[in-house]
């Protein structure tokens, strides 16, 4: 009956443990969600417009690699493609000093940082052979300012879409890029350029993980010591006593000359 009660007792402490840590999973997941759902606002896209609308008069003409969403009609896979490129044209996108827009931009700039550097990225990046595949749906594109800046705000505007709905962004594109896209062709960069340095830091997953293991683990080492305790407590107290005292008592009596131990006789105390 004990060592049932004892099972039980482990049973218990182990589903606690678990149900601990679903509630730190969900905890979890509610503040990733909240955090990537609050940061691209309407506010965010009028200022978008409006910096676009101050390059409607420009009589030049941009190049610049995107992806054709209407090639890419996966919403998931075509924000995952293009988030990097994205990036490298708000980098190459400037404006004089300190002027209205270059202030604009600099907004922008930080809101789409924002999207990757939380602890696990609003858009989880491409793994090796996704970003490989998706090079073979990039395209060269040729607008006036105004056209990429719109295309800009549109891009943003579609993250968002998928970030209220609380999209992950883990699905594995590799398939789509296959069947969507014309190719293949040489990739134009090495497969280990990332769309940024990673961060010296553990997976937050990773970390729950070792949380659940050390939980497990201290829950048996607990309930070993607690079925030591009780089998211990089962041996009598006179006894117990009796090995501290003489320690040849630990030995058969036909071993304790062999341990330089005289015979003992054993005395209840």
């Amino acid at each position: 009956v004990p060592r049932a009660a004892s099972a039980v007792c482990l049973l218990r402490c182990t589903l606690l443990s678990s149900l601990l840590l679903l509630l730190i999973c969900s905890i979890h997941e509610t503040e990733q969600n909240s955090y990537c759902q609050q940061i691209i606002t309407e506010k965010h896209l009028a200022e978008l417009e409006e910096l676009a609308d101050t390059q409607m008069q420009h009589p030049g003409r941009v190049s610049f690699k995107f992806i054709n969403k209407m090639q890419l009609s996966d919403s998931v896979c075509y924000v995952k493609a293009a988030f990097p490129l994205l990036g490298k044209i708000l980098n190459r996108t400037v404006f004089k000093e300190n002027s209205s827009n270059a202030k604009k931009m600099q907004m922008v700039r930080r809101m789409y940082d924002s999207i990757d550097e939380n602890v696990d990225p609003c858009i989880r990046e491409e793994d090796d052979k996704e970003r490989m595949l998706s090079e073979m749906c990039f395209e060269e594109f040729t607008t006036s300012p105004y056209e990429m800046l719109a295309l800009v705000k549109q891009f943003f505007q579609d993250i968002n879409l998928l970030l209220q709905s609380k999209e992950t962004f883990e699905k594995d594109c590799s398939q789509v890029y296959r069947s969507m896209c014309v190719g293949p062709r040489q990739p134009s960069s090495s497969p280990e350029q990332h769309r940024k340095e990673p961060k010296a830091r553990e997976s937050h997953r990773e970390l729950l993980i070792y949380v659940m293991v050390a939980s497990v683990v201290a829950v048996l080492l607990a309930m070993g010591g607690l079925l030591f305790y009780k089998y211990k407590s089962k041996v009598s107290p006179s006894l117990a006593v009796s090995i501290l005292i003489h320690p040849c008592l630990r030995f058969p009596s036909h071993l304790l000359d062999f341990q330089g131990c005289p015979e003992v006789e054993m005395q209840e105390l």
